[in-house]
């Protein structure tokens, strides 16, 4: 069970600092990810708030599941669960009213907010709950097993990062050309 708990903390710690890279590297990066808070159903007087609370959240997750304790491991996944609940429940309001807002999660995109953004935080949900049962476990980790639950963890989160671009790649396939 510490094995998986290693993998979900550097799975989160892989997404949240891409996410918190993304949206604050650079002027451009950080306006086009306020504007994008302010395409949701939230008041857009709270869209730079929101934005601030958001990234500095997402700091607090990365670097609490970065320590190696177990009190800072139940924290980190406990604030990761309830900030994926807040960003799940956002995305399907958007979804459910129509909007036409993009996802900004990991930098610019021209990627409507739908189900797969949706799928996506449900499962990093599911990752964090685990993550948190995984982190009471009494079990000691040995190294190599360790390394290999971390190295497993990185690559997912470096996937789910990647996941508009993997679908981009994927969805042209199934679609007829038009003449």
């Amino acid at each position: 069970m510490r094995y998986l708990e290693v993998a979900c903390r550097l799975l989160l710690v892989t997404v949240f600092g891409v996410a918190v890279y993304t949206k604050v590297s650079g002027r451009p990066g950080w306006l086009s990810f306020v504007d994008s808070l302010r395409q949701l159903p939230v008041p857009t007087s709270v869209a730079r708030p929101a934005a601030l609370l958001t990234v500095s959240v997402e700091v607090l997750v990365a670097l609490l599941l970065l320590v190696p304790l177990r009190w800072a491991g139940e924290i980190g996944f406990a604030l990761a669960a309830g900030l994926l609940v807040a960003f799940t429940s956002v995305i399907a309001l958007a979804v459910a009213k129509g909007s036409r807002a993009t996802c900004r999660c990991f930098g610019a995109s021209s990627t409507r907010l739908g189900w797969p953004h949706i799928v996506r935080n449900g499962t990093l949900l599911v990752v964090a709950v685990l993550g948190l049962a995984g982190a009471s476990a009494p079990e000691s980790l040995g190294a190599s097993g360790a390394l290999l639950a971390g190295v497993g963890g990185l690559v997912l989160g470096v996937l789910v990062t990647a996941m508009e671009d993997i679908f981009a790649l994927i969805r042209p396939i199934g679609r007829p050309r038009r003449p």
